[in-house]
């Protein structure tokens, strides 16, 4: 991925604002779980080039580029997108350039960036044509339709991208008891959960070319998704399209929030429940309840939840099993403070988050845990060696065998392992530096580096030291 050198603060600030100074091309995070330093890394602040340093907007900032005409009031959803009419197909390096929407629940309106330097509000209290009460969920596409869950006025916005303008227009509405939010597919439809009517709502745009052998085009009323007749009160909700280029699972899933945000369920094309997780069963730091908010999925198809409750954002393998409980990325002062709303733009990784007051921008980083000392295992038939890591991301995985003096024995590329439990493992003639005779009663520790496979690839590394044991066959 190409980064521009100039900062896109507004970009920022428009419904999910932030970034950090990179940590550097190569950086070892660690640190000392009682100092409260510990860092984290499944998610990562962009590097300084592409803002300058901004981690998060505030009210404060907002004010920079709007005055007093808002503030940061109750943020709900967030959406990411590159419009097709914003794409040049010739230039690679606005392909990262993103128009961001945030629903502004309290002041009944969305904030978005109209350019890369500018911000913009569109909607205001009321019930006619351009106007909400008290909004949630948000959803865009690359063809300009932008859809928002109106809970109060008891309807979904239908709102258009104007692209010579760069602005929202007003485009129709379609009712809903009590819509919460909204995601859409690639074939043209629009999803709505709906706690009301005990209803995951399923709307074909007429506009979109909707329609598959999979899915067939629904009425434009809505028509309900058929669920388990469990089903109680869903709120958030996140799809996945094996149609959609940057999704990477060839299926078509969804991912659905209900029970007050006590379960999180994944349904299959035909309503099937596929896997199911609960905030209970999930560590999360601190201990304490936990409730499921809103929910995103990257381009593995890995699960994002926000939790508001417990101030965390839960990353779940398509399967609903735990990768990590990410809190934020270092000490109290750069803790996640009652995360809500999350877009993720699958093809580079990029992560927003909409916070109680303002938001962040991440990058998709990774994380792993491993014993220390860790244990080296050999074998024979054919010669190789493994150890065991835990991954919260698909990483490209490096090794070096270390001296007491600290110098290299021995290095390996070891390949790309996916999230979960993973056994690294490289046969004996692997090796990038091949090892002296005699090198494995010299090897005092393991260094090992792990890079995601895209979004910081190529701006950040983890690594870690351990201590080594050895086991034969």
């Amino acid at each position: 991925m190409t980064l521009g050198r100039r900062a896109k603060t507004p970009l920022l600030l428009a419904a999910t604002a932030l970034l950090a100074s990179s940590p550097g091309p190569l950086a070892a995070q660690s640190g000392d779980p009682d100092s409260g330093d510990v860092r984290h890394t499944t998610l990562v602040a962009p590097p300084f080039a592409h803002t300058l340093g901004i981690h998060r907007a505030r009210s404060s900032h907002l004010r920079l580029f709007l005055g007093d005409r808002t503030r940061f009031d109750d943020p709900q959803g967030v959406a990411a997108v590159k419009f097709a009419s914003a794409d040049d197909p010739e230039a690679r390096s606005d392909d990262y350039q993103l128009t961001l929407f945030g629903v502004n629940a309290g002041r009944h309106e969305i904030i978005y960036n109209s350019s890369m330097q500018t911000l913009a509000i569109y909607g205001e209290r009321g019930s006619g044509e351009g106007r909400f009460e008290a909004p949630r969920g948000i959803a865009a596409t690359v063809d300009g339709r932008v859809y928002v869950a109106d809970s109060g006025n008891r309807r979904v916005a239908r709102l258009r991208w104007d692209s010579q303008g760069r602005k929202l227009v007003w485009a129709g509405e379609w009712s809903a008891s009590s819509p919460f939010d909204v995601a859409t597919d690639a074939r043209g439809n629009a999803w709505v959960a709906d706690p009301e009517a005990d209803a995951v709502l399923r709307f074909a745009d007429s506009t979109a070319g909707a329609g598959s052998s999979v899915l067939p085009p629904s009425p434009i009323a809505g028509d309900r998704w058929p669920l388990p007749a469990d089903l109680d009160r869903p709120t958030a909700l996140a799809v996945g399209d094996s149609l959609d280029p940057w999704f990477h699972p060839s299926e078509y899933v969804l991912y659905l929030v209900d029970r007050e945000g006590s379960r999180l369920r994944a349904y299959g094309a035909e309503g099937e429940i596929l896997a199911e997780a609960s905030p209970e069963g999930l560590e999360r730091p601190g201990g304490g309840p936990g409730r499921f908010g809103y929910l995103e999925l990257d381009y593995y198809g890995n699960v994002y939840v926000s939790d508001p409750l417990a101030s965390v954002i839960y990353k779940l393998d398509p399967g609903l099993r735990p990768l990590a409980a990410y809190p934020g990325p270092g000490p109290p002062e750069e803790a996640l403070d009652e995360p809500r709303g999350i877009a993720i733009w699958p093809r580079f990784g990029q992560v927003f988050v909409a916070e109680r007051e303002g938001a962040r921008y991440l990058f998709v980083g990774t994380d792993f845990k491993a014993d220390d000392p860790l244990e080296i295992r050999s074998s024979e038939a054919p010669p190789g060696y493994a150890f065991d890591l835990f991954l919260t991301e698909r990483s490209l995985i490096g090794a070096a065998f270390l001296d007491a003096a600290g110098d290299t024995l021995a290095a390996v590329d070891a390949g790309t392992f996916g999230p979960g439990a993973a056994i690294v493992a490289w046969p004996a003639t692997g090796w990038t530096v091949r090892p002296p005779d005699g090198w494995r009663e010299l090897a005092r520790r393991i260094v090992i580096e792990t890079r995601a496979t895209y979004s910081s690839r190529k701006r950040f590394s983890l690594v870690r030291s351990f201590g080594l044991v050895w086991r034969d066959p």
